[in-house]
């Protein structure tokens, strides 16, 4: 880990109701190690704390769960990281790898978003009818039988609406459904549905890749480029083919069949229907056969928007147009990098992060200088943070990102 400047300020376990500890309890005299993460595929934050128990508290009062945590963390001279029981609500899931002595007790502590225990007890029961977005927002915040969260929702505007009905389905897992369905203008379909320090984010992939970048590069020398300099980075995968292949990536064949109007319909896809200014090289002809084939059911009377006949579902509203999301979501996880950098917890995850590796220039005297980003390969560019991992104790403290970006129309 690196070195930076940061001081815990307060690690307090919070006592709920029903909880075994009867009082709050200060966690930064045992020299507590905090992990804290999120990720644009995760709809709850979540956190680890090991420390040392001199009191023997978690093993003497038969703590397992329930409790809630307040954490401060001054970062630097300015920032602070915090974490409340009132506004990020994490609960304490469970406690792990505890050993007792003599005279203390060593143990980890998971927190996880109370909201994840709430959806665990729901099941969405009604049907939905209406923009894509304000039913994201229904079941998060409104409805009896979702999970009523008093956290901030930050969303964009779907241009589509969609009809369903919840089947039983918890809140959480049908608002991940509903993403790859959630149309952003007209030729482009795919959300994200996330939860980070300041609450929940419901976005779309094109408005996320159109933030203003923060830059951060990578240096071998000692001192250069300050707070935003890169202290590691691996490639974790380029491009997979054969992978790509198996889920339909370069084609796929989609068998719709429609209820109402007994009629069959196949549907044939490819990569180059979506116009992509970098398109993957691939084995001459290899993208014109289907390497997937899925099935869909078009039950327009699931999607019918009222009792009356003309109010139906538009055609343009269907799964029959939604290979595009599909295909759109795999190509933003094409290409993955892992860096560490300088505890900074001002970062999101789905914050956009322009980094700059060092590269030769080449034998024909390129004018690309030791950063530049103008091979088409080049590991250097604009990538969206994927998950975000805060490790702070012992001394030190970094910040860790995995770091994704589509390389074919970045």
């Amino acid at each position: 880990m690196a070195e930076s400047k940061f001081l815990i300020t307060k690690c307090m376990l919070m006592p709920n109701e029903g909880s075994s500890l009867k009082e709050p309890y200060e966690l930064g005299l045992g020299n507590p190690i905090i992990d804290y993460y999120e990720s644009i595929e995760s709809p709850s934050i979540s956190m680890t704390v090991t420390f040392i128990d001199i009191d023997q508290v978690i093993g003497r009062e038969g703590i397992t769960g329930g409790e809630y945590i307040d954490l401060t963390v001054k970062d630097g001279d300015v920032d602070e990281f915090k974490i409340t029981s009132k506004k990020q609500k994490l609960m304490l899931n469970s406690v792990r790898n505890m050993v007792t002595e003599t005279n203390k007790q060593v143990a980890t502590l998971e927190f996880v978003s109370v909201e994840a225990i709430i959806n665990e007890t729901s099941r969405v029961n009604k049907k939905f009818t209406g923009n894509v977005s304000s039913t994201v927002e229904e079941l998060l915040k409104s409805d009896k039988k979702g999970v009523q969260s008093s956290k901030k929702l930050e969303k964009d505007d779907s241009l589509n609406s969609y009809s369903f009905v919840g089947n039983l389905k918890r809140p959480f897992d049908t608002i991940q459904w509903l993403c790859p369905k959630t149309q952003s203008s007209k030729n482009e379909f795919g959300f994200l549905f996330y939860e980070t320090l300041d609450g929940y984010t419901f976005k779309s992939i094109k408005s996320l890749l159109e933030q203003d970048p923060i830059t951060y590069t990578q240096t071998d020398k000692p001192g250069d480029q300050g707070f935003f300099k890169i202290l590691q980075n691996n490639l974790n995968q380029t491009n997979d083919i054969g992978m790509n292949m198996r889920m339909g990536m370069y084609a796929n064949r989609t068998l719709y069949v429609d209820i109402e109007n007994q009629t069959f319909e196949e549907v044939d896809f490819k990569i180059s229907d979506l116009d992509i200014k970098k398109p993957p090289k691939l084995l001459d002809g290899i993208e014109d056969f289907p390497t997937r084939l899925m099935l869909r059911v078009n039950d327009f009377g699931v999607a019918q928007k009222g009792a009356k006949k003309d109010e139906v579902q538009p055609i343009s509203e269907l799964a029959v147009y939604q290979n595009k999301s599909y295909i759109r979501n795999n190509l933003l996880f094409s290409q993955s990098i892992n860096i560490s950098i300088p505890l900074n917890t001002t970062l999101r995850a789905g914050n956009l992060i322009n980094i700059r590796l060092p590269v030769k220039k080449d034998d024909e005297g390129s004018k690309t200088d030791s950063y530049g980003t103008e091979r088409t390969n080049d590991p250097s560019g604009k990538y969206l943070v994927s998950e975000l991992r805060h490790l702070i104790g012992g001394g030190s403290a970094e910040t860790q990102l995995k770091l994704i970006r589509d390389v074919f129309t970045a």
